[in-house]
């Protein structure tokens, strides 16, 4: 699935009083250039000042009053999987969107793009299936494999009220398709070339 699908399916799903949060990386990256907030206020809190990863679940959490949804990679979750013991010990009805690409997906993308395919170092994950994980914690957890699939799974999670919902989305695994088209770091630099 490409994140351009991901994140069309929760512009459509997303209530108008919905808030969605996006941690650093791709979650913040695409959902900056294709979310579209429903109404004039903060719908949209992404980490993006401080460039950082891990934020998704427990911003969800911070807001969780607001019904968020939080948006992260499966590298950013995976850094504050602990912290959704505390969203279900606290009964929290969140909805985290898992953008599971198996690696720290900026990373693989830049390196793809600047050293060429095959040329990764230290970004590749291990493949997880955090529906599983979450419902191994108590918590509503849906893997969506399939474009089709992914209204159905994202209504399903929303509509969990006193526990925390994971919506597992297999993405892209291929590193030249993980970037957007518009990312200036997918032009191809030339010898003499200024790019800004």
């Amino acid at each position: 699935m490409h994140m351009a699908r991901l994140i069309t399916e929760l512009n459509k799903c997303l209530p108008k009083d919905g808030y969605l949060i996006a941690d650093g990386g791709f979650a913040a990256h695409w959902s900056g250039l294709l979310f579209d907030t429903k109404k004039a206020g903060r719908g949209f809190i992404p980490d993006r000042g401080l460039a950082s990863i891990g934020y998704g679940l427990p911003g969800a959490i911070g807001v969780q009053l607001a019904k968020p949804v939080g948006l992260t990679g499966d590298s950013g979750f995976n850094m504050v999987l602990g912290e959704l013991e505390t969203a279900r010990h606290m009964s929290l009805g969140i909805t985290v969107v898992v953008v599971n690409n198996a690696a720290s997906g900026y990373v693989k993308a830049l390196q793809h793009l600047m050293y060429g395919a095959g040329n990764y170092q230290s970004s590749d994950l291990e493949e997880t299936n955090y529906a599983s994980v979450a419902e191994a914690m108590g918590c509503h957890g849906v893997r969506v494999e399939k474009p089709e699939d992914l209204q159905s799974a994202l209504m399903a999670a929303f509509a969990e009220t006193n526990r925390p919902s994971i919506v597992d989305v297999c993405v892209t695994r291929d590193p030249a398709r993980m970037l957007p088209a518009v990312d200036n770091r997918t032009v191809v630099v030339k010898k003499g070339d200024r790019v800004a």
